[in-house]
């Protein structure tokens, strides 16, 4: 209600906001799909100040290049993590206390659980809170050359020469199996049958954290930040990925996608790309129902028009 009011007394007083406070406390692919509502806000209010609350960590570091943005509150967040009952409570201090001190404050977060029945992508539920209509509406990754250079690094200790295709990979998610995640072993016969048929080198993403191995690729956990990981997506010639924030920051470029979409309706979260094929069995769904043969096909549709070269099978 308190958002509302603000709307109402910007359109009713004609005001001009001075300074404009955007929260969002979310994943990596929440805030890449943000980031087209960022750069609507900033140029339906160009001489606006805007301050963006965030995460920190790869959540900070995901649009902190973001040249629409001009101060972060980092870290930003609303909870005790063992104490989520406080959480809408707290929210609503936050929001409070952003109200007093700037004249248009946005929180983008879902408060509602049920979010995903009303049928609307979360890139909409962004542009909506935010005022404002998406001319571009598909993830922004912002990359500089420093990004850049990190990430012609990992390609090149991966082994890969400049100009040849490879795949990225990305495995797993936050929620550690937790709804969207496919089978291990899955992605292990994956990565098989990708290496029987082609002659390409992987790289497998994983947080530091992971403890699981994907042999036949080259694992990489220590990257220097998220964006030096996006910078490798950007040149890849295709990622194979979950409904993660790695596969969000492919849909952001180029790069060809076959995302494993398990968990809340494609229609409400699924990534946004003309290059993009999306493997589902419905929400929710049992991993299992999604074969290695099914997501096998799809990969290679899209990988054999770009003349690799194919092993004898």
């Amino acid at each position: 209600m308190q958002r509302l009011r603000k709307w109402a007394e910007l359109l009713y007083s004609k005001k001009i906001p001075k300074n404009i406070y955007i929260g969002l406390i979310g994943g990596v692919g929440d805030l890449v799909l943000a980031s087209p509502s960022i750069i609507a806000l900033k140029k339906k209010y160009p001489n606006a100040k805007l301050c963006f609350g965030v995460g920190s960590g790869i959540f900070y570091e995901i649009i902190a290049n973001d040249p629409n943005i001009d101060q972060f509150d980092c870290p930003l967040f609303y909870w005790p993590p063992t104490k989520n009952i406080w959480k809408s409570l707290v929210r609503k201090k936050v929001a409070f206390v952003k109200n007093l001190q700037y004249d248009l404050v946005v929180l983008l977060d879902n408060t509602d659980r049920e979010w995903w029945k009303k049928g609307k992508h979360l890139i909409d539920i962004y542009a909506d809170r935010c005022g404002v209509t998406l001319k571009h509406r598909r993830a922004i990754v912002h990359l500089n050359e420093k990004d850049i250079s990190e990430g012609e690094n990992i390609i090149q200790y991966a082994g890969i020469k400049k100009g040849d295709p490879f795949i990225t990979i990305s495995p797993e998610t936050r929620s550690g199996g937790r709804g969207k995640d496919w089978l291990y072993n899955s992605f292990l016969e994956l990565i098989k049958r990708i290496n029987k048929r082609f002659s390409v080198r992987i790289i497998t993403f994983v947080s530091p954290n992971s403890k699981m191995k994907y042999p036949g690729t080259i694992v990489v956990n220590n990257a220097p930040t998220i964006r030096s990981v996006a910078s490798v997506i950007n040149q890849s010639s295709l990622h194979v990925g979950l409904d993660n924030g790695l596969t969000h920051i492919a849909s952001a470029f180029e790069t060809k996608i076959v995302c494993i979409h398990i968990g809340f309706p494609i229609e409400v979260c699924g990534v946004i790309s003309p290059n993009s094929v999306i493997v589902s069995n419905g929400i929710f769904c049992d991993p299992r129902s999604i074969s290695v043969d099914t997501v096998f096909k799809e990969v290679e549709k899209l990988f054999l028009p770009l003349g690799v070269i194919s092993k004898t099978i």
